[in-house]
């Protein structure tokens, strides 16, 4: 996922005859997270591996969070130790940065397109007690060990991956092609509203 969607940001900034400045860069690389993680999750369903996939929506919705934060909210400085080379003491320092629920507030109160605040406030405010215990194997991971997981539980948690994932899209074809990318995807969503709930 990662070498292809290089790929992609490479041959567009070819066309463009332009850079991605820092922020975008990062910005790039979130939505990459996020869209790669909504990929795992689907393709984990498809195995049969129910909890493992469960467990990465938590890492998905984090991951487009950052990638809102980092796009509207970040301060430079921020920017930058996010993007730093990677040794002992630049994780210890980008470990420090503000968690999710002060991430998220930031968010709210940035120029953050309306329609994401509200996707990425109606997760935590619904699905954020239910991700936390997947991602820590918590009571309802345990609980579903021998049973499995409903089937119309599944098909949200999809829906809701999906929409993170279109999210992310939205979010990396503002800067990869602002002037058309945005209303191409948003067809998406027209075409296909029960493939996704929420973060769109």
């Amino acid at each position: 996922m990662h070498l292809a969607w290089r790929e992609v940001l490479e041959q567009t900034a070819q066309e463009l005859d332009d850079d991605f400045d820092l922020r975008e860069s990062v910005v790039l690389d979130a939505c990459s997270l996020a869209i790669e993680h909504g990929q795992a999750l689907r393709q984990l369903l498809g195995e049969g591996l129910q909890t493992s996939a469960l467990a990465l929506m938590r890492v998905q919705h984090e991951a487009l969070l950052r990638a809102a934060w980092l796009a509207f909210a970040a301060k430079d400085d921020q920017i930058r130790t996010l993007a730093a080379p990677h040794t002992l003491a630049t994780l210890r320092k980008a470990n420090d940065l503000p968690l999710s629920g002060v991430l998220l507030k930031q968010v709210e109160a940035s120029s953050c397109p309306p329609a994401l605040k509200k996707g990425l406030r109606e997760f935590r405010g619904l699905s954020w007690d239910g991700a936390n215990s997947y991602t820590h194997s918590g009571l309802l991971p345990l609980g579903r060990v021998d049973t499995g997981h409903p089937e119309p539980y599944l098909i949200q948690m999809v829906q809701v991956s999906n929409a993170h994932s279109y999210a992310a899209h939205m979010l990396a074809a503002g800067i990869l092609d602002p002037a058309s990318a945005p209303g191409d995807l948003n067809v998406v969503a027209v075409a296909h509203p029960g493939c996704m709930r929420g973060a769109t």
